[in-house]
Protein backbone atom coordinates (compact mmCIF):
# COMPACT_ATOMS: atom_id res chain seq x y z
CA UNK A 1 0.00 0.00 0.00
CA UNK A 2 8.27 -2.99 4.36
CA UNK A 3 12.06 -2.99 4.28
CA UNK A 4 13.51 -4.37 1.09
CA UNK A 5 10.66 -6.05 -0.82
CA UNK A 6 8.15 -5.63 1.98
CA UNK A 7 8.58 -1.87 1.98
CA UNK A 8 6.82 -1.48 -1.36
CA UNK A 9 3.61 -2.93 -0.01
CA UNK A 10 3.48 -0.38 2.79
CA UNK A 11 4.34 2.46 0.47
CA UNK A 12 1.64 1.34 -1.92
CA UNK A 13 -0.90 0.94 0.85
CA UNK A 14 -0.32 4.52 1.83
CA UNK A 15 -1.62 5.49 -1.60
CA UNK A 16 -4.96 5.08 0.12
CA UNK A 17 -4.16 8.21 2.08
CA UNK A 18 -4.66 10.03 -1.20
CA UNK A 19 -8.36 9.86 -0.48
CA UNK A 20 -7.67 12.20 2.43
CA UNK A 21 -4.81 14.25 1.00
CA UNK A 22 -5.31 17.21 -1.28
CA UNK A 23 -4.16 20.50 -2.68
CA UNK A 24 -5.78 23.86 -3.29
CA UNK A 25 -5.64 27.28 -4.88
CA UNK A 26 -6.05 30.71 -3.37
CA UNK A 27 -6.26 34.37 -4.34
CA UNK A 28 -4.68 35.87 -7.43
CA UNK A 29 -2.80 39.07 -8.14
CA UNK A 30 -3.35 41.46 -11.05
CA UNK A 31 -1.04 39.44 -13.26
CA UNK A 32 -3.10 36.28 -12.90
CA UNK A 33 -0.53 34.35 -10.88
CA UNK A 34 -1.86 32.98 -7.61
CA UNK A 35 -0.66 34.53 -4.38
CA UNK A 36 -0.84 31.59 -1.98
CA UNK A 37 -1.85 27.99 -2.61
CA UNK A 38 -2.93 26.30 0.61
CA UNK A 39 -2.77 22.53 0.70
CA UNK A 40 -4.26 20.42 3.47
CA UNK A 41 -2.71 17.08 4.32
CA UNK A 42 -3.98 14.77 7.08
CA UNK A 43 -0.48 13.78 8.15
CA UNK A 44 3.11 14.94 8.01
CA UNK A 45 5.42 13.33 5.45
CA UNK A 46 7.54 10.36 6.45
CA UNK A 47 10.46 12.19 4.86
CA UNK A 48 11.15 14.88 2.28
CA UNK A 49 13.76 12.58 0.73
CA UNK A 50 12.12 11.30 -2.49
CA UNK A 51 13.62 7.85 -1.90
CA UNK A 52 12.05 7.59 1.54
CA UNK A 53 8.72 9.31 0.99
CA UNK A 54 5.56 7.22 0.99
CA UNK A 55 3.87 7.08 -2.39
CA UNK A 56 0.51 8.83 -2.21
CA UNK A 57 0.42 10.71 1.08
CA UNK A 58 3.79 12.39 0.62
CA UNK A 59 3.76 13.13 -3.11
CA UNK A 60 2.88 16.80 -2.84
CA UNK A 61 5.72 17.46 -0.43
CA UNK A 62 8.18 15.92 -2.90
CA UNK A 63 6.69 16.95 -6.24
CA UNK A 64 6.83 20.65 -5.41
CA UNK A 65 10.61 20.63 -5.03
CA UNK A 66 11.70 17.77 -7.31
CA UNK A 67 11.14 17.53 -11.03
CA UNK A 68 10.98 14.07 -12.58
CA UNK A 69 12.45 12.42 -15.64
CA UNK A 70 8.98 11.86 -17.11
CA UNK A 71 5.50 13.02 -16.18
CA UNK A 72 2.03 11.48 -16.23
CA UNK A 73 -0.67 13.70 -17.68
CA UNK A 74 -4.34 14.02 -16.87
CA UNK A 75 -5.09 11.41 -19.53
CA UNK A 76 -2.94 8.88 -17.68
CA UNK A 77 -0.30 8.82 -20.40
CA UNK A 78 3.42 9.35 -19.88
CA UNK A 79 4.88 12.53 -21.33
CA UNK A 80 8.10 14.56 -21.26
CA UNK A 81 9.54 16.37 -18.27
CA UNK A 82 13.30 16.53 -17.67
CA UNK A 83 13.62 14.01 -20.49
CA UNK A 84 12.44 14.84 -24.01
CA UNK A 85 13.05 11.45 -25.62
CA UNK A 86 12.72 7.99 -24.10
CA UNK A 87 12.00 4.39 -24.92
CA UNK A 88 13.07 0.76 -24.76
CA UNK A 89 15.97 -0.38 -26.90
CA UNK A 90 15.61 -3.64 -28.80
CA UNK A 91 13.17 -6.29 -27.58
CA UNK A 92 12.41 -7.79 -24.20
CA UNK A 93 12.02 -4.55 -22.17
CA UNK A 94 15.48 -4.79 -20.60
CA UNK A 95 17.23 -1.68 -21.93
CA UNK A 96 15.70 1.78 -21.56
CA UNK A 97 17.24 5.02 -22.83
CA UNK A 98 16.27 8.65 -22.31
CA UNK A 99 17.65 12.03 -23.36
CA UNK A 100 17.64 15.00 -20.98
CA UNK A 101 16.93 18.64 -21.71
CA UNK A 102 20.00 20.79 -22.12
CA UNK A 103 20.42 23.79 -19.84
CA UNK A 104 18.47 22.56 -16.80
CA UNK A 105 19.77 23.60 -13.39
CA UNK A 106 19.06 22.43 -9.88
CA UNK A 107 17.66 24.98 -7.44
CA UNK A 108 21.18 25.58 -6.10
CA UNK A 109 22.40 26.52 -9.58
CA UNK A 110 24.28 23.28 -10.33
CA UNK A 111 23.95 22.10 -13.92
CA UNK A 112 21.98 18.91 -14.50
CA UNK A 113 23.81 16.31 -16.57
CA UNK A 114 23.34 12.66 -17.40
CA UNK A 115 25.83 11.78 -14.68
CA UNK A 116 23.93 13.68 -11.97
CA UNK A 117 20.65 12.07 -13.02
CA UNK A 118 22.17 8.58 -13.12
CA UNK A 119 23.62 9.11 -9.63
CA UNK A 120 20.20 10.18 -8.34
CA UNK A 121 18.41 7.18 -9.83
CA UNK A 122 21.03 4.81 -8.47
CA UNK A 123 20.61 6.30 -5.00
CA UNK A 124 16.84 5.93 -5.07
CA UNK A 125 16.77 2.40 -6.43
CA UNK A 126 19.20 1.22 -3.77
CA UNK A 127 17.89 3.20 -0.81
CA UNK A 128 14.23 3.73 -1.53
CA UNK A 129 11.14 2.35 0.16
CA UNK A 130 10.04 0.74 -3.09
CA UNK A 131 13.04 -1.44 -3.86
CA UNK A 132 10.86 -4.27 -5.14
CA UNK A 133 9.72 -1.99 -7.96
CA UNK A 134 13.33 -1.35 -8.97
CA UNK A 135 14.75 -4.79 -8.15
CA UNK A 136 15.06 -5.74 -11.83
CA UNK A 137 17.28 -2.70 -12.54
CA UNK A 138 20.95 -3.68 -12.62
CA UNK A 139 22.48 -0.33 -13.46
CA UNK A 140 21.82 3.27 -14.46
CA UNK A 141 24.67 4.87 -16.42
CA UNK A 142 25.36 8.05 -18.35
CA UNK A 143 26.03 7.21 -22.00
CA UNK A 144 26.67 10.82 -23.04
CA UNK A 145 26.42 14.35 -21.64
CA UNK A 146 22.60 14.17 -21.66
CA UNK A 147 21.78 10.52 -22.36
CA UNK A 148 21.13 7.82 -19.79
CA UNK A 149 20.64 4.05 -20.07
CA UNK A 150 18.80 1.86 -17.58
CA UNK A 151 19.78 -1.81 -17.80
CA UNK A 152 17.51 -4.49 -16.30
CA UNK A 153 18.43 -8.07 -15.46
CA UNK A 154 14.91 -9.22 -16.33
CA UNK A 155 12.07 -7.68 -18.36
CA UNK A 156 10.80 -4.51 -16.69
CA UNK A 157 7.89 -3.01 -18.64
CA UNK A 158 7.23 -0.36 -16.01
CA UNK A 159 10.30 1.88 -16.31
CA UNK A 160 8.41 4.88 -17.79
CA UNK A 161 5.97 4.77 -14.86
CA UNK A 162 8.81 4.55 -12.35
CA UNK A 163 10.25 7.77 -13.71
CA UNK A 164 7.14 9.94 -13.36
CA UNK A 165 5.87 12.12 -10.51
CA UNK A 166 3.61 9.41 -9.08
CA UNK A 167 6.04 6.70 -8.03
CA UNK A 168 8.78 9.23 -7.09
CA UNK A 169 11.72 7.07 -8.26
CA UNK A 170 12.32 9.54 -11.09
CA UNK A 171 12.52 12.55 -8.75
CA UNK A 172 16.00 13.88 -9.53
CA UNK A 173 18.17 14.79 -6.52
CA UNK A 174 21.08 17.23 -6.81
CA UNK A 175 24.70 16.25 -6.09
CA UNK A 176 24.53 18.40 -2.95
CA UNK A 177 21.60 16.34 -1.70
CA UNK A 178 23.30 13.02 -2.40
CA UNK A 179 26.36 14.26 -0.55
CA UNK A 180 24.22 15.20 2.46
CA UNK A 181 21.64 12.40 2.49
CA UNK A 182 20.86 12.98 6.15
CA UNK A 183 19.61 16.48 5.40
CA UNK A 184 17.22 15.39 2.66
CA UNK A 185 14.63 14.37 5.23
CA UNK A 186 13.99 17.98 6.18
CA UNK A 187 15.38 20.05 3.27
CA UNK A 188 14.90 20.10 -0.51
CA UNK A 189 17.65 19.42 -3.05
CA UNK A 190 15.74 19.25 -6.32
CA UNK A 191 15.16 20.94 -9.64
CA UNK A 192 11.40 21.35 -9.25
CA UNK A 193 9.31 24.51 -9.59
CA UNK A 194 9.61 25.33 -5.87
CA UNK A 195 12.07 25.04 -2.99
CA UNK A 196 11.31 24.38 0.65
CA UNK A 197 11.49 27.55 2.75
CA UNK A 198 12.90 26.09 5.94
CA UNK A 199 12.67 29.42 7.77
CA UNK A 200 8.88 29.36 7.42
CA UNK A 201 8.41 25.63 7.90
CA UNK A 202 7.53 23.85 11.15
CA UNK A 203 7.98 20.12 10.74
CA UNK A 204 4.77 18.26 11.47
CA UNK A 205 2.62 21.42 11.31
CA UNK A 206 3.16 23.28 8.04
CA UNK A 207 5.59 23.32 5.09
CA UNK A 208 6.21 26.41 2.98
CA UNK A 209 7.50 26.43 -0.59
CA UNK A 210 8.61 29.38 -2.71
CA UNK A 211 9.42 29.54 -6.45
CA UNK A 212 12.70 28.11 -7.68
CA UNK A 213 14.44 30.97 -9.58
CA UNK A 214 16.39 28.42 -11.64
CA UNK A 215 13.40 26.37 -12.77
CA UNK A 216 13.58 25.55 -16.48
CA UNK A 217 9.90 26.28 -17.25
CA UNK A 218 8.63 29.41 -15.51
CA UNK A 219 5.16 28.96 -17.03
CA UNK A 220 4.58 26.07 -14.61
CA UNK A 221 5.10 28.20 -11.53
CA UNK A 222 1.54 29.29 -10.74
CA UNK A 223 1.92 30.51 -7.16
CA UNK A 224 4.06 32.95 -5.19
CA UNK A 225 3.87 30.63 -2.22
CA UNK A 226 2.61 27.13 -1.52
CA UNK A 227 1.80 26.07 2.04
CA UNK A 228 0.98 22.51 3.01
CA UNK A 229 -0.72 22.51 6.40
CA UNK A 230 -1.26 19.38 8.46
CA UNK A 231 -4.85 19.04 9.67
CA UNK A 232 -5.60 15.60 11.08
CA UNK A 233 -9.27 16.18 11.90
CA UNK A 234 -11.29 15.78 8.66
CA UNK A 235 -14.14 17.98 9.86
CA UNK A 236 -11.76 20.78 10.79
CA UNK A 237 -10.05 20.42 7.41
CA UNK A 238 -13.33 20.72 5.51
CA UNK A 239 -14.35 23.72 7.58
CA UNK A 240 -11.06 25.41 6.72
CA UNK A 241 -11.80 25.12 2.99
CA UNK A 242 -15.43 26.20 3.39
CA UNK A 243 -14.32 29.34 5.20
CA UNK A 244 -11.52 30.17 2.76
CA UNK A 245 -8.62 29.40 5.09
CA UNK A 246 -7.56 26.65 2.69
CA UNK A 247 -8.44 25.82 -0.86
CA UNK A 248 -8.83 22.11 -1.58
CA UNK A 249 -8.91 18.86 0.37
CA UNK A 250 -9.69 15.22 0.06
CA UNK A 251 -12.94 14.19 1.74
CA UNK A 252 -14.80 11.04 2.67
CA UNK A 253 -18.16 9.94 1.26
CA UNK A 254 -20.08 11.20 4.29
CA UNK A 255 -18.63 14.69 3.82
CA UNK A 256 -19.81 15.20 0.24
CA UNK A 257 -23.20 16.69 1.11
CA UNK A 258 -21.61 19.08 3.59
CA UNK A 259 -19.05 20.16 1.00
CA UNK A 260 -21.55 20.75 -1.82
CA UNK A 261 -24.05 22.53 0.45
CA UNK A 262 -21.18 24.81 1.41
CA UNK A 263 -20.65 25.82 -2.21
CA UNK A 264 -17.65 23.64 -2.96
CA UNK A 265 -17.18 21.61 -6.13
CA UNK A 266 -16.51 17.87 -5.84
CA UNK A 267 -14.55 15.58 -8.17
CA UNK A 268 -13.65 11.92 -7.80
CA UNK A 269 -11.74 9.05 -9.36
CA UNK A 270 -11.27 5.35 -8.40
CA UNK A 271 -7.93 5.07 -6.63
CA UNK A 272 -7.85 2.01 -4.34
CA UNK A 273 -9.39 -1.39 -3.65
CA UNK A 274 -10.16 -3.15 -0.36
CA UNK A 275 -10.87 -6.72 0.70
CA UNK A 276 -9.37 -9.88 2.21
CA UNK A 277 -6.09 -11.43 1.12
CA UNK A 278 -6.15 -15.25 1.48
CA UNK A 279 -2.39 -15.49 1.91
CA UNK A 280 -2.08 -19.07 3.27
CA UNK A 281 -2.71 -20.71 -0.10
CA UNK A 282 -0.63 -23.79 0.76
CA UNK A 283 -2.56 -24.43 3.96
CA UNK A 284 0.37 -24.07 6.35
CA UNK A 285 -1.83 -22.55 9.08
CA UNK A 286 -5.33 -23.09 7.73
CA UNK A 287 -5.54 -26.33 5.78
CA UNK A 288 -8.89 -25.46 4.10
CA UNK A 289 -7.34 -22.49 2.27
CA UNK A 290 -5.13 -24.85 0.26
CA UNK A 291 -8.23 -25.97 -1.68
CA UNK A 292 -9.22 -23.56 -4.45
CA UNK A 293 -12.85 -24.58 -3.93
CA UNK A 294 -12.71 -23.24 -0.39
CA UNK A 295 -11.18 -19.95 -1.54
CA UNK A 296 -13.86 -19.68 -4.24
CA UNK A 297 -16.56 -20.42 -1.66
CA UNK A 298 -15.32 -17.51 0.46
CA UNK A 299 -15.77 -15.30 -2.60
CA UNK A 300 -19.29 -16.50 -3.41
CA UNK A 301 -20.33 -15.91 0.21
CA UNK A 302 -19.73 -12.14 0.04
CA UNK A 303 -22.48 -9.69 -0.95
CA UNK A 304 -20.20 -7.02 -2.33
CA UNK A 305 -22.96 -4.68 -3.45
CA UNK A 306 -24.55 -4.44 -0.02
CA UNK A 307 -21.21 -3.89 1.72
CA UNK A 308 -20.20 -1.22 -0.77
CA UNK A 309 -23.49 0.67 -0.50
CA UNK A 310 -23.49 0.53 3.29
CA UNK A 311 -19.91 1.71 3.73
CA UNK A 312 -19.17 4.00 0.81
CA UNK A 313 -22.51 4.83 -0.81
CA UNK A 314 -22.13 5.81 -4.47
CA UNK A 315 -18.41 6.49 -3.96
CA UNK A 316 -17.51 2.81 -3.90
CA UNK A 317 -17.88 0.13 -6.56
CA UNK A 318 -18.14 -3.61 -5.98
CA UNK A 319 -15.34 -5.56 -7.64
CA UNK A 320 -13.80 -9.04 -7.67
CA UNK A 321 -10.35 -8.00 -8.91
CA UNK A 322 -7.30 -6.07 -7.72
CA UNK A 323 -7.12 -3.57 -10.56
CA UNK A 324 -8.90 -0.35 -11.43
CA UNK A 325 -10.54 0.96 -14.60
CA UNK A 326 -7.96 2.59 -16.83
CA UNK A 327 -5.12 0.31 -15.71
CA UNK A 328 -3.58 -2.31 -17.99
CA UNK A 329 -4.79 -5.34 -16.04
CA UNK A 330 -8.40 -4.32 -15.50
CA UNK A 331 -10.63 -7.07 -16.92
CA UNK A 332 -14.14 -5.63 -17.17
CA UNK A 333 -15.70 -9.07 -17.67
CA UNK A 334 -14.35 -10.21 -14.28
CA UNK A 335 -15.61 -7.29 -12.23
CA UNK A 336 -18.55 -9.43 -11.06
CA UNK A 337 -17.06 -12.90 -11.50
CA UNK A 338 -18.24 -14.17 -8.11
CA UNK A 339 -21.93 -13.34 -7.82
CA UNK A 340 -23.38 -13.46 -4.33
CA UNK A 341 -24.44 -17.09 -3.92
CA UNK A 342 -24.27 -18.55 -0.37
CA UNK A 343 -25.83 -21.81 -1.55
CA UNK A 344 -23.06 -22.33 -4.08
CA UNK A 345 -20.51 -21.41 -1.44
CA UNK A 346 -21.85 -24.14 0.86
CA UNK A 347 -21.78 -26.67 -2.00
CA UNK A 348 -18.13 -25.87 -2.69
CA UNK A 349 -17.24 -26.19 0.99
CA UNK A 350 -19.00 -29.55 1.22
CA UNK A 351 -17.25 -30.80 -1.91
CA UNK A 352 -13.92 -29.79 -0.36
CA UNK A 353 -14.73 -31.70 2.83
CA UNK A 354 -15.90 -28.80 5.04
CA UNK A 355 -19.73 -29.03 5.06
CA UNK A 356 -19.92 -27.29 8.43
CA UNK A 357 -17.36 -24.62 7.62
CA UNK A 358 -14.16 -24.04 9.59
CA UNK A 359 -12.51 -21.47 11.93
CA UNK A 360 -10.16 -18.84 10.55
CA UNK A 361 -7.74 -16.46 12.27
CA UNK A 362 -7.35 -13.08 10.55
CA UNK A 363 -5.58 -9.74 10.79
CA UNK A 364 -6.91 -6.37 9.69
CA UNK A 365 -6.19 -2.64 10.08
CA UNK A 366 -8.26 0.15 11.60
CA UNK A 367 -7.45 2.78 8.99
CA UNK A 368 -8.87 3.76 5.58
CA UNK A 369 -12.02 1.69 6.24
CA UNK A 370 -10.16 -1.62 5.87
CA UNK A 371 -11.41 -2.91 9.23
CA UNK A 372 -15.00 -2.02 8.34
CA UNK A 373 -14.81 -4.07 5.15
CA UNK A 374 -13.17 -6.95 7.02
CA UNK A 375 -15.88 -7.05 9.68
CA UNK A 376 -18.64 -6.93 7.07
CA UNK A 377 -17.12 -9.89 5.24
CA UNK A 378 -16.65 -11.83 8.49
CA UNK A 379 -20.34 -11.41 9.31
CA UNK A 380 -21.38 -12.76 5.92
CA UNK A 381 -18.98 -15.73 6.16
CA UNK A 382 -20.86 -16.86 9.29
CA UNK A 383 -23.77 -17.82 7.00
CA UNK A 384 -21.64 -20.62 5.50
CA UNK A 385 -20.13 -21.75 8.79
CA UNK A 386 -16.80 -19.95 8.53
CA UNK A 387 -16.11 -18.28 11.88
CA UNK A 388 -13.27 -15.79 11.89
CA UNK A 389 -11.45 -14.27 14.84
CA UNK A 390 -9.93 -10.95 13.92
CA UNK A 391 -6.87 -9.14 15.27
CA UNK A 392 -7.07 -5.43 14.48
CA UNK A 393 -3.87 -3.40 14.14
CA UNK A 394 -3.86 0.26 15.11
CA UNK A 395 -0.63 1.43 13.46
CA UNK A 396 1.26 0.90 10.23
CA UNK A 397 4.17 -0.61 12.14
CA UNK A 398 1.95 -3.08 13.97
CA UNK A 399 0.25 -4.05 10.73
CA UNK A 400 3.57 -4.56 8.98
CA UNK A 401 4.81 -6.83 11.72
CA UNK A 402 1.66 -8.93 11.76
CA UNK A 403 1.28 -9.08 7.99
CA UNK A 404 4.80 -10.44 7.55
CA UNK A 405 4.82 -12.70 10.63
CA UNK A 406 3.18 -15.65 8.84
CA UNK A 407 0.90 -16.03 11.87
CA UNK A 408 -2.26 -15.10 10.00
CA UNK A 409 -3.72 -17.10 7.08
CA UNK A 410 -5.84 -14.15 5.93
CA UNK A 411 -5.27 -10.38 5.97
CA UNK A 412 -7.55 -7.40 5.50
CA UNK A 413 -6.05 -5.18 2.82
CA UNK A 414 -6.15 -1.84 1.10
CA UNK A 415 -4.07 -1.10 -1.99
CA UNK A 416 -3.79 1.79 -4.42
CA UNK A 417 -4.08 1.58 -8.18
CA UNK A 418 -0.98 0.23 -9.92
CA UNK A 419 0.05 -1.40 -13.15
CA UNK A 420 -0.14 -5.20 -13.15
CA UNK A 421 3.64 -5.51 -13.28
CA UNK A 422 3.89 -3.49 -10.08
CA UNK A 423 1.04 -5.46 -8.52
CA UNK A 424 2.77 -8.71 -9.39
CA UNK A 425 5.85 -7.76 -7.36
CA UNK A 426 3.74 -7.47 -4.22
CA UNK A 427 0.95 -9.95 -4.83
CA UNK A 428 1.69 -12.64 -7.39
CA UNK A 429 5.34 -13.61 -7.60
CA UNK A 430 6.88 -16.22 -5.25
CA UNK A 431 8.83 -14.01 -2.90
CA UNK A 432 7.73 -12.81 0.56
CA UNK A 433 5.98 -9.46 0.81
CA UNK A 434 3.32 -8.07 3.12
CA UNK A 435 0.72 -9.09 0.53
CA UNK A 436 2.22 -12.52 -0.10
CA UNK A 437 4.02 -13.39 3.15
CA UNK A 438 4.03 -17.15 2.47
CA UNK A 439 5.57 -16.56 -0.98
CA UNK A 440 2.74 -18.44 -2.67
CA UNK A 441 3.35 -19.46 -6.23
CA UNK A 442 1.39 -20.61 -9.23
CA UNK A 443 3.77 -21.70 -12.01
CA UNK A 444 1.20 -20.93 -14.70
CA UNK A 445 0.69 -17.44 -13.30
CA UNK A 446 4.44 -16.82 -13.00
CA UNK A 447 4.93 -17.85 -16.63
CA UNK A 448 2.10 -15.58 -17.76
CA UNK A 449 3.66 -12.65 -15.91
CA UNK A 450 7.08 -13.28 -17.47
CA UNK A 451 5.54 -13.34 -20.95
CA UNK A 452 3.63 -10.12 -20.36
CA UNK A 453 6.67 -8.31 -18.90
CA UNK A 454 8.75 -9.04 -22.00
CA UNK A 455 5.99 -8.32 -24.54
CA UNK A 456 5.75 -5.18 -26.70
CA UNK A 457 3.76 -2.44 -25.03
CA UNK A 458 0.75 -2.75 -27.32
CA UNK A 459 0.36 -6.44 -26.39
CA UNK A 460 0.65 -6.02 -22.63
CA UNK A 461 -2.94 -5.00 -21.70
CA UNK A 462 -4.48 -8.17 -23.15
CA UNK A 463 -1.81 -10.32 -21.52
CA UNK A 464 -2.16 -8.63 -18.14
CA UNK A 465 -5.95 -8.93 -18.26
CA UNK A 466 -5.50 -12.67 -18.67
CA UNK A 467 -3.20 -12.57 -15.64
CA UNK A 468 -5.96 -10.89 -13.65
CA UNK A 469 -8.49 -13.49 -14.77
CA UNK A 470 -6.14 -16.27 -13.71
CA UNK A 471 -5.53 -14.91 -10.22
CA UNK A 472 -9.26 -14.26 -9.72
CA UNK A 473 -10.08 -17.82 -10.86
CA UNK A 474 -7.55 -19.14 -8.36
CA UNK A 475 -9.24 -16.99 -5.68
CA UNK A 476 -6.04 -15.79 -4.08
CA UNK A 477 -8.04 -12.99 -2.46
CA UNK A 478 -11.55 -11.76 -1.78
CA UNK A 479 -11.56 -8.32 -3.32
CA UNK A 480 -14.71 -6.51 -2.20
CA UNK A 481 -14.79 -2.99 -3.55
CA UNK A 482 -12.84 -0.14 -5.05
CA UNK A 483 -13.18 3.33 -3.60
CA UNK A 484 -13.02 6.77 -5.11
CA UNK A 485 -10.65 9.48 -4.09
CA UNK A 486 -13.01 12.42 -3.48
CA UNK A 487 -11.87 16.04 -3.52
CA UNK A 488 -13.72 19.23 -2.62
CA UNK A 489 -12.54 22.66 -3.79
CA UNK A 490 -13.69 26.20 -4.51
CA UNK A 491 -13.96 26.39 -8.29
CA UNK A 492 -14.22 30.18 -8.15
CA UNK A 493 -10.68 30.38 -6.78
CA UNK A 494 -9.11 27.50 -8.65
CA UNK A 495 -9.11 26.20 -12.19
CA UNK A 496 -7.52 23.16 -13.78
CA UNK A 497 -8.01 21.05 -10.69
CA UNK A 498 -8.60 17.50 -11.94
CA UNK A 499 -8.00 13.88 -11.09
CA UNK A 500 -5.92 11.50 -13.17
CA UNK A 501 -6.97 7.90 -13.90
CA UNK A 502 -6.46 5.84 -10.74
CA UNK A 503 -4.51 8.59 -9.07
CA UNK A 504 -4.78 11.83 -7.12
CA UNK A 505 -4.58 15.36 -8.56
CA UNK A 506 -1.27 16.89 -9.55
CA UNK A 507 -0.43 20.29 -8.07
CA UNK A 508 1.01 21.35 -11.42
CA UNK A 509 -2.53 21.36 -12.88
CA UNK A 510 -3.95 23.77 -10.30
CA UNK A 511 -3.88 27.44 -11.26
CA UNK A 512 -5.59 30.65 -10.20
CA UNK A 513 -8.13 32.18 -12.63
CA UNK A 514 -6.82 35.11 -14.68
Amino acid sequence: MFRQRMISGLATLVVLAAAATACGGSSKDSGGQGDTLTVISPSAPASLDPAKANVGSDNWFVNLAYDTVLRQGQDGKTGPALATKWGYVGTGNREFDFTLRDGVKFADGTAMTAQTVAASLNYTRKNGLNVSWTSAIDSVTATGPFTVRIHCSSPHPNVPQLLNQILLVGSVISPAGLANAGKMGTQSFGAGPYVLDTAHTATGDHYTYTPNPNYWDKTKIHWKKVIIKIVANPNSALQAVKTGQADVLGITANQVDTATSGGLSVIRSPNAFLGIDLVDRDGALSKPLKDVRVRQALNYAVDRESITKALFQQYGHATDQISLPGLDGFAADYDNHYSYDPAKAKQLLAAAGYPNGFPLHMETQNFFGIDLVTQAVVQQWKQIGVTATVTTDTSIGQWLGNATSKKFPALGFGYGGASTYTLSLDWMLPHPTAFNPFASQDPALTAMLATAAAAPQEQQPALYQNVMRRVVDQAWFVSVLRIDGIYAFNSKKLKGFAVAPSYLPDLAWATAPK
